[in-house]
């Protein structure tokens, strides 16, 4: 059998057991000569000049002729001699391989759980009935030798040809068919599907048998009525039913052409299941047999095949077609598993697949009717799918799990992860400001959902509440392709139908080509493949090949493809950041677990149109999808927009508890700190400067404010002589923790510049900083620039940061205000009335750059002079190299004579007041008890719809909580 081929005619010599009606037109001996069995293949075919003898040659001389007559007559005699030996063996060989006398009949195969023993699902043949060959009309005949044997009347029933390429196949490795018909019902009827030569060659001892003993007619009927067709159907009249609904001899040539179709493979060619296939081999087999003389004349319309009726009902049924089509692509037919009582041992786990359809089935009881659902876990370890649910109908169905869906917000972890590979920290700061404007999108507004603002958030914040803005820019850094590459890299297929994934269609800006909408998810993945992306995740960036089998009856099964294709690192970096969005959504499993929602905006409207929850333990990965058939708006009973943060998060938390009951919790790597924090493009306009510049100072900005006269900040330290005062802003981290221990190794106090929303994060740590007498310092609730606001704004803001710190660590007093940037404005005065002295700096080694540990170290001893008060940050992205220079400086500064301190007050330090109103500038504020709805993010008042369907996602949900550790009992 060959894959859509090219029409060939058949011989013009045909066998005296050719009937009338087969006989073709008469055909060119190119044709003839190269076809000896089976669908023509267009490598087969040699062109006619290579048939003929050169026109340009003369005729050779004598003396010529003479040295290859010496030359040849031995190898001629030779050549006869062995010849004959080699026919005599086969000879031999064929008669002691007779026809079994019965065919053994058809039987079910099972499919096992992973565990081998208990039964997911039974497979076998239950529509059977053998019809004499006279009920089978001659072009339906014709469609099928046109298919799969054209001159089957004409050959001795064997293709040496495909004898000697299963031989090459066979001591190369691979697999080779192309059969002629009479090989086929041989191999089908009393041989096992392996391609291998010695099998082969049975197959063509048995054939040559069968042409021995039976006539082609009966051979035909033979094969006929053994064939699988499928859809459980094992023989022409079982398939006249399945397809058609009619007896066999009812059926048209069109009819027969689409039965003929599916032989070749009856998953891939049946119309219900592959459409698109199923016609193109139906058209060649039309082509083809017009070309042979034996299609009906005038147009022949393609016959619409009757919906298939399940073999295998309910959810496991699609499990039943996914092993289905894997093992045929390790060369195990359709017909065999339907046929041979193979035991299929599955990789699918009984408890997670019990727990992923109760919680599909108790989620959409739930659900007005026509909202569907996609569940498929994987085992990160190994690949295997240990659940998997794509409908309830059962095998043959639409498979939701199978089909495109946009990915929405989900596919935000695969952009962060190539912003890591490119060298961008998740600390990094980007504008996550809203609507804003990208080449990319050709003038339309990119928005947050609901218009969230964020001018200056990490990535991993911009993560946990799922800003658009910040990674539209990312991927506008690195580029398109890059963050496609990641993509097929982690998981997602390069092709989907033939068609490269992830790219414009034919209506888009840029058909064939990837534009960074890719980076909020605009184009459409399959929920198997983004499962696969998130347990490369859980794997340490070892992506493993997605499988269903574990073993099958008397074969070996391959061991699964896998590939590093991201480093540990940046893996472990990534696992970091949707712990957080896991923690935010509050839909932990019981367990460490990360993971991303994502919610698809229908159309240019409020509506959603598919939401999604992907999340992975160590030892479970698993993506949800919910939507409609085709796109309309997601909606619950109530009227609700479903989005990603509500069913799919509950209903993925509620499976990864269940499915994984009884089993230990793992914990996932701490954070690495891949790249660099000072990248991102948050805020202002200054790009920075010197080496390894590549974004904005985190302690500079394009104008400064100066502070109110009388409140300029302080810049020495507390007391006379050869000191200096260490300060450490954007904190608290999971640096400073090093940084006190180093501290308190050589009896150092120091003063902690902190950040609101880190303070939420590392409360213990604030605890800590307080314990070991060092003092503290107000550095604004977001690290936004304050001096750009008026003072009632600048107030909330501060009093935000205090009742942050008053919380983590209660009857504490902040010593100091320290503006963001250094732009104090009016916040100088502000915070001196609150108690807080402006805080500047004299020593600014630029430790944000990374320069190095011995640079900071020299930078500062540069600049040193008495009393100075010294910048250095213990937060804000990676400070290894600020704790390394640190650890060079301080053993050196003490032996030069050099003492610590604290900077000078100004004002009285007291207790934190209570926060006063928020102001109503639009800018983002702390709520009264301290909290604030998300990290550095506010709603507008006045948001509207995106002017291009965009991913969107819930409100913000509350700051994330401390990365570092998670409890593997919440």
């Amino acid at each position: 059998m060959d894959e859509t081929p090219s029409p060939a005619a058949a011989p013009s010599d045909p066998s005296p057991l050719d009937p009338a009606p087969l006989q073709p037109a008469p055909a060119p001996p190119t044709a003839a000569l190269a076809n000896q069995s089976g669908a023509s293949d267009p490598d087969d075919l040699a062109p006619p000049s290579d048939l003929a003898p050169p026109s340009d040659l003369s005729p050779p001389s004598r003396r010529p002729r003479r040295r290859w007559r010496r030359l040849l007559t031995p190898s001629l005699v030779l050549a006869v001699f062995w010849t004959a030996v080699a026919g005599g063996a086969a000879e031999a060989y064929v008669e002691s391989v007779p026809i079994p006398a019965v065919p053994p009949q058809p039987q079910a195969s099972v499919l096992y759980y992973r565990d081998a023993h208990t039964i997911l699902a039974r497979v076998g043949v239950t529509d059977h009935s053998d019809v004499p060959l006279s009920d089978v009309p001659v072009p339906v005949r014709q469609a099928v030798l046109t298919a799969e044997d054209r001159d089957f009347y004409n050959h001795p029933g064997v293709s040496l040809r495909g004898v000697l390429r299963a031989a090459v196949a066979d001591v190369q490795g691979g697999r080779e068919g192309a059969s002629t018909i009479t090989q086929q019902y041989a191999r089908n009827a009393f041989l096992t599907q392996d391609v291998s030569f010695e099998r082969k060659t049975r197959e063509f001892a048995l054939a040559v048998n069968l042409e021995r003993q039976y006539s082609k007619d009966q051979i035909l009927e033979k094969y006929l009525n053994t064939i699988y067709f499928g859809r459980e159907a094992y023989g022409i009249a079982a398939a006249a039913h399945a397809y058609f609904g009619v007896t066999p001899d009812r059926l048209t040539f069109a009819q027969g052409a689409v039965l003929a179709a599916v032989i070749k493979d009856p998953w891939r060619y049946d119309p219900d299941n592959d459409a698109k296939d199923a016609r193109y081999r139906w058209d060649w087999i039309v082509m083809s047999a017009r070309g042979l003389g034996w299609a009906p004349a005038g147009d022949v319309a393609y016959p619409k095949a009757q919906p298939p009726q399940s073999a295998v009902a309910g959810p496991n049924g699609l499990i039943v077609d996914q092993v289905e089509q894997e093992l045929a692509g390790h060369g195990i037919s359709s017909q065999q598993l339907h046929t041979r009582g193979l035991s299929v041992v599955t990789t699918v786990d009984q408890q997670a697949q019990k727990s992923a359809l109760r919680t599909v089935s108790t989620q959409l009881g739930q659900e007005p009717k026509g909202v569907e659902a996609a569940l498929v876990a994987i085992d990160p370890a190994d690949g295997g799918v240990r659940a998997y649910y794509g409908g309830d109908k059962g095998s043959g169905y639409y498979d939701y799990a199978s089909a495109l869906h946009p990915a929405a917000s989900t596919f935000k972890p695969i952009v962060l992860a190539g912003a890591l590979t490119e060298g961008i920290g998740y600390q990094s700061r980007w504008d996550g400001s809203s609507p804003r404007v990208f080449p990319g999108r050709n003038g339309v507004p990119l928005r947050n959902h609901d218009n969230l603002q964020c001018p200056n958030c990490t990535l991993e914040q911009s993560m946990v509440v799922s800003l658009n803005t910040p990674f539209y820019a990312v991927t506008e850094r690195i580029g398109a392709d890059k963050v496609r590459s990641m993509a097929v890299r982690l998981g997602i297929s390069d092709q989907y139908a033939g068609q490269k994934s992830m790219v414009d269609v034919k209506g888009d800006p840029s058909p064939g080509k990837t534009r960074p909408d890719i980076a909020i998810g605009r184009y459409a993945v399959t929920p198997g493949d983004l499962a696969t992306v998130y347990a490369t995740f859980a794997a340490g960036g070892v992506r493993q090949e997605r499988h269903f089998v574990q073993s099958v009856t008397g074969w070996k099964a391959p061991a699964p493809k896998n590939e590093a294709v991201l480093a540990p690192s940046i893996a472990a970096d990534v696992s970091t950041v949707l712990q957080a969005v896991v923690k935010g959504d509050k839909v932990v499993p019981g367990r460490p677990a990360a993971g991303k929602t994502g919610t698809q905006q229908y159309l240019n409207t409020d509506d959603d149109q598919d939401a999604w929850m992907a999340g992975y333990t160590p030892d479970l990965a698993t993506a949800v999808w919910l939507g409609h058939a085709k796109p309309a708006p997601l909606r619950d009973k109530q009227g609700q927009p479903i989005e990603g943060d509500g069913v799919p998060a509950k209903m993925w938390s509620a499976f990864t508890r269940q499915a994984l009951s009884g089993l230990p919790p793992l914990p996932l790597p701490p954070p690495a700190h891949v790249g660099r924090s000072d990248v991102g493009d948050a805020g202002h306009t200054h790009d920075g400067d010197g080496e390894n510049s590549g974004g904005k100072n985190p302690d500079e900005v394009s104008t400064l404010h100066a502070a109110d006269s009388g409140y300029e900040p302080v810049v020495h330290t507390a007391h006379s002589g050869k000191r200096l005062a260490l300060t450490f802003d954007d904190g608290p981290s999971e640096y400073t923790p090093q940084v006190l221990d180093l501290l308190a190794r050589y009896h150092i106090k120091a003063t902690f510049c902190m950040v609101g929303e880190n303070v939420s994060w590392y409360p213990d740590t604030v605890k800590r900083i307080v314990a070991d007498g060092h003092r503290l310092c107000n550095h604004s609730m977001h690290h936004d620039d304050l001096g750009l606001l008026p003072p009632a704004a600048g107030r909330a803001d501060i009093q935000g940061d205090d009742a942050r710190i008053e919380k983590a660590a209660p009857g504490s007093v902040v010593t100091y205000y320290r503006a963001p940037y250094g732009d104090f404005g009016p916040t100088a005065k502000v915070a001196a009335q609150l108690g807080h002295t402006p805080l500047g700096w004299l020593v600014d080694p630029d430790d944000w750059k990374l320069p190095g540990a011995t640079v900071i170290a020299q930078r500062i001893e540069q600049q040193l002079t008495p009393r100075a008060v010294v910048l250095v940050h213990d937060g804000g992205g990676n400070r290894q190299q600020t704790i390394d220079a640190l650890k060079i400086l301080i053993p050196r500064l003490l032996d030069e004579g050099w003492t610590f301190d604290f900077p000078q007050t100004t004002v009285a330090a007291h207790a934190p007041a209570p926060p006063s109103a928020p102001a109503s500038s639009g800018t983002p504020s702390a709520p009264s008890d301290g909290s604030s709805p998300s990290p550095g993010i506010s709603v507008s008042d006045s948001p509207s719809p995106s002017d291009s369907a965009q991913p969107q996602d819930s409100a913000a949900p509350p700051a994330p909580p401390a990365p570092p550790a998670p409890d593997p009992t919440e």
